[in-house]
């Protein structure tokens, strides 16, 4: 925060007419003979406020003339991210300066003041004209569809309780925007239905590949891959199209038995789609009253009697094979030297398609019990 708009009492966003308006607040309380020292100091911080809003204006404006996201193009396709206008038809308002300076605001603060710092623009953007909160509302979505501004998982949360996005019909006033919303709140609730301990492995290796995308992280291309074509409006909220697109270069710089090794540790596909029970199964039991239950024994029993023969009987002739038997659960102990063996990128190397199974299976009940995770290093 700078000096200047501390001793107005003013926030980083704040633009000239808000420092007019606490000079002159300021002004009627100070007695200028008695405290000529205060004066001074207050009309100093006057001027060098004034001089950094008209610069920061100008800056500004000139960013929003490039780059400033618009109203999205009706033409495209349903569920897209917003697309930028051409410059020719940018009309560069005082909504779209303080929407850029809260991005930037948002970038230089920490996660946990991003709602307060949204409260605050909008407490002041409804001092001014009567469309300025739902044109920085409109102005927010493009900037977090664009990716164009910092900690965009935290920010999309902080909007959806300020602009009440889940009230019925409040995200239809907003057009393709409004889709854009709707999709990500829609992958976010399949999202959330996911086992917590994969969510927060994922979430981890969304921070780790935004901030550094080191060597370590080609072998999970796979599974970002997957994650962004099951959930891509709301990976889009963690990290970024050029950081994926720098991944899967990465990736395909490496030799085809290599790529071919990190996409058969990939976890199966099902564990990136929701485990839901089947209400319908459980309305269907209900029906029967314990009477009904009973009566049904006697029928049931002879026809488990009926199966179990004809099924003695194929496998006697060999017309089918006996069954795998399931992987057994182990302890923590066991799966952490799984994981080490797994992680390995010669894991597969000299292994028939029945053993790799196999391991995949022990792999899958580790991570149903919670242990798929790198084992805990001793200290000395």
């Amino acid at each position: 925060m700078h000096w200047h708009l501390e001793v107005l009492g003013l926030p980083a966003h704040a633009d000239l007419v808000a420092v007019r308006r606490a000079y002159a607040a300021a002004l009627r309380g100070i007695d200028q003979a008695a405290d000529p020292a205060a004066f001074a100091r207050l009309r100093e911080a006057y001027e060098a406020a004034r001089a950094w809003c008209e610069q920061a204006d100008a800056a500004t404006a000139e960013v929003a003339q490039a780059e400033a996201p618009a109203p999205m193009n009706e033409e495209s396709a349903e569920g897209d991210a917003p697309q930028a206008q051409p410059e020719a038809q940018l009309q560069v308002d005082p909504t779209v300066t303080l929407a850029w300076r809260f991005a930037a605001d948002v970038g230089a603060r920490r996660v946990d003041a991003i709602p307060q710092l949204l409260e605050e623009a909008l407490v002041y953007l409804r001092t001014q004209y009567i469309d300025a909160p739902g044109r920085f509302e409109e102005y927010l979505i493009d900037l977090l569809g664009l990716q164009r501004i910092g900690h965009r998982a935290a920010v999309f949360a902080a909007a959806e309780a300020q602009f009440h996005w889940r009230e019925v019909g409040h995200l239809g006033a907003l057009g393709q925007r409004g889709q854009w919303i709707e999709l990500v709140l829609a992958q976010r609730e399949d999202w959330l239905a996911l086992p917590e301990d994969r969510r927060r492995a994922w979430i981890e290796m969304f921070a780790q590949a935004e901030s550094s995308l080191d060597p370590s992280l080609l072998r999970r291309w796979p599974e970002m891959q997957r994650l962004n074509e099951r959930f891509p409006a709301w990976v889009s909220l963690h990290v970024s199209a050029d950081t994926l697109q720098a991944w899967q270069t990465a990736f395909d710089a490496q030799p085809a038995s290599m790529q071919d090794t990190y996409r058969r540790m990939a976890p199966p596909a099902s564990l990136y789609w929701p485990q839901r029970p089947a209400p319908a199964r459980r309305r269907w039991r209900d029906r029967f009253t314990w009477s009904d239950r009973f009566s049904m024994w006697p029928t049931a029993v002879f026809f488990l009697l009926l199966l179990a023969s004809n099924v003695r009987h194929l496998l006697d002739t060999g017309q089918i094979a006996p069954p795998l038997l399931a992987a057994p659960h182990e302890s923590a102990e066991q799966c952490a030297a799984l994981y080490m063996r797994m992680d390995r990128p010669d894991a597969f190397a000299g292994l028939d398609d029945e053993e790799i199974a196999t391991l995949k299976a022990r792999g899958a009940n580790c991570a149903s019990d919670g242990h798929w995770h790198p084992p805990k290093r001793r200290s000395n």
